[in-house]
């Protein structure tokens, strides 16, 4: 067998585990709760960190986001808005909406792992509740280190370098992001090699992906195709694109665990 036809098989066999692991419903379905708790997200954000005024701004000078800016900052307005004098009542509904992305997202790592211990519904949402608030934590912790890092190469590199230096340091910031998300998402205790495939895969194919969004938005007449509601579509275009991405790495972190499964079966034979 040449080289390029055990590519094709290699290929095809990735595409058939993500096709049983569901990654392209699983990914609709994180970018359904995504939009339902960006909002509350931004209003806990701003409540947690308002008052250190997070350089937000510095991520969306990137290119990248330029497609998704305006949607941003109205989301970032709106929270802001909201979180002023808000009522107990209001912090309690949208604490509870926050968590049901991390919550989904964990009954969606049980799916792809096969996992059939499922804990119960409380339980799994007192985890998200508690996730939450590391994430939250540590997004402010890398926009903050973005900004400084940003900072610092504007200082020593210029131009087209500045761009590439700020994107790569992006990457790696995403990385510690897509690691938490990979251990949450994994229903069983996990070391860190295990997880570090998926995570990499990721961070690899949100640098490519969104470079070719990229391209699509710069040759492509959105505005034609969707008309006056073309932001929209297009971030949730953009979310979509980062789920499967995401999805699919959970996707072959949980080969190892399939793996794993196997051998202690052969060995109990």
């Amino acid at each position: 067998m040449g080289k390029f036809a055990r590519f094709v098989r290699y290929v095809k066999n990735r595409y058939d585990l993500l096709a049983r692991k569901k990654y392209s419903t699983l990914a609709g379905t994180f970018v359904y709760f995504l939009v339902m708790s960006v909002m509350p997200l931004s209003v806990w954000l701003t409540i947690l960190f308002g008052r250190m005024r997070l350089p937000v701004e510095k991520l969306l000078e990137l290119p990248v986001f330029s497609s998704v800016e305006n949607i941003i900052a109205y989301i970032r307005q709106e929270a802001e808005a909201a979180s002023k004098g808000a009522s107990v009542i209001l912090i309690g509904t949208t604490l509870y909406s926050a968590t049901g992305l991390f919550y989904h997202m964990r009954r969606g790592g049980e799916i792809i792992y096969g996992y059939t211990r499922k804990k119960s519904g409380w339980k799994v949402r007192v985890s998200a509740l508690l996730f939450t608030f590391a994430v939250m934590l540590s997004a402010a912790l890398l926009t903050i280190a973005f900004a400084g890092g940003a900072f610092l190469l504007s200082r020593i590199l210029s131009g087209g370098f500045l761009l590439a230096a700020n994107y790569f340091y992006l990457l790696i910031l995403s990385f510690f992001l897509v690691l938490m998300l990979n251990a949450y998402v994994c229903p069983y205790k996990t070391r860190l090699k295990e997880i570090i495939k998926g995570t990499c895969f990721t961070v690899a194919a949100w640098s490519v992906a969104l470079a070719g969004f990229a391209v699509f938005l710069k040759f492509g007449n959105t505005s034609r195709l969707y008309g006056a509601i073309s932001t929209l579509i297009v971030f949730l275009l953009w979310l979509y694109v980062l789920m499967t991405c995401f999805v699919a790495g959970v996707a072959f972190n949980s080969e190892a665990f399939e793996l794993r499964a196997e051998l202690s079966e052969d060995k109990t034979l």
